[in-house]
């Protein structure tokens, strides 16, 4: 403890040390292209706006496979159900079915780790409509995870899990948010990744298994201001990607296309991942029955 005695004096001097993060940003883009004779022709009279309104789908669906990725391999805090040191030997035998004990001891190292309770969630398209979840955390995993949720017991042998239909009068839940359990809200993502095969050797028929060995499955968390990311978001006033749609016409008519019989629609984005306190990223890697 820095002490000071009665007459002060030069003592307790210390350095500060300042973290720089560095991050990659890249751009990303695809286009199709389509003939005269298709937008003429097409039984769909709303063929285009269908056809840009699945390009930024599909745009949205890139960005949010590579911010999962990014999430997972960046995690600080990873953890192994029951028994297993290592994700290679994930398995019944090492009792790597996720627990209530799992997710308390997960609870207390995000304790330990600071890792804030409170998280702010976009509820609006746009960077206007900001909230606030209040004591809690916020987790993600697959549908393969929810039937083990579902039958969780905690200590007392009681259900832990608590669907989200019953506290939503008095928040706001989060898209995809189906319940509550050991404090953590959980969120049901559709196209969660997993380790497909990256188990122990599968002996059981009852859990997912590829190739003879188990897949292993994340219960991903994610503390508040854990990260940063450019993306989709905007604030009204400027956006991070640029869609381009030219139909056939002469504008289009060029040498590769001398009679202008073919439109196009591009879209690009950038994409930047910048982990800031990684100790408040965490995942439980497990195995699950099906």
């Amino acid at each position: 403890f820095p002490v000071l005695g009665e007459t002060g004096g030069r003592v307790n001097r210390v350095n500060l040390t300042r973290v720089e993060l560095t991050s990659n940003l890249q751009k990303f883009g695809f286009f199709w292209e389509y003939s005269a004779d298709l937008e003429r022709f097409d039984t769909d009279a709303e063929l285009l706006t269908h056809a840009s309104r699945e390009l930024m789908n599909g745009a949205i669906k890139v960005y949010e496979d590579k911010l999962q990725i990014d999430l997972l391999n960046s995690a600080g805090l990873v953890k192994y159900a029951g028994t297993a040191t290592s994700v290679f030997v994930l398995s019944h035998t090492t009792n790597s079915e996720l627990t209530y004990a799992d997710l308390v001891k997960l609870g207390i190292d995000l304790d330990k780790n600071r890792t804030p309770k409170q998280t702010k969630i976009i509820t609006g398209t746009r960077m206007i409509d900001t909230k606030t979840i209040p004591d809690c955390r916020i987790a993600f995993v697959g549908s393969e995870l929810v039937p083990t949720l579902e039958a969780m017991k905690d200590y007392h042998n009681e259900r832990a899990f608590i669907p989200a239909h019953q506290y939503a009068g008095g928040t706001t839940l989060l898209k995809g948010e189906i319940g509550r359990i050991a404090g953590f809200r959980i969120v049901l993502v559709p196209h969660m990744m997993k380790w497909a095969g990256l188990g122990a050797t599968g002996t059981l028929a009852t859990h997912y298994a590829t190739l003879g060995r188990y897949d292993v499955f994340p219960f991903l968390v994610v503390g508040d201001e854990a990260f940063t990311a450019i993306g989709f978001q905007t604030d009204g006033k400027s956006q991070k990607f640029t869609t381009i749609h030219k139909k056939p016409s002469v504008e289009t008519a060029d040498k590769s296309d001398p009679y202008g019989e073919t439109g196009f629609s591009s879209i690009k984005w950038f994409y930047g991942f910048m982990p800031q306190y990684i100790e408040r990223l965490a995942v439980i890697k497990c195995i699950a029955k099906m």
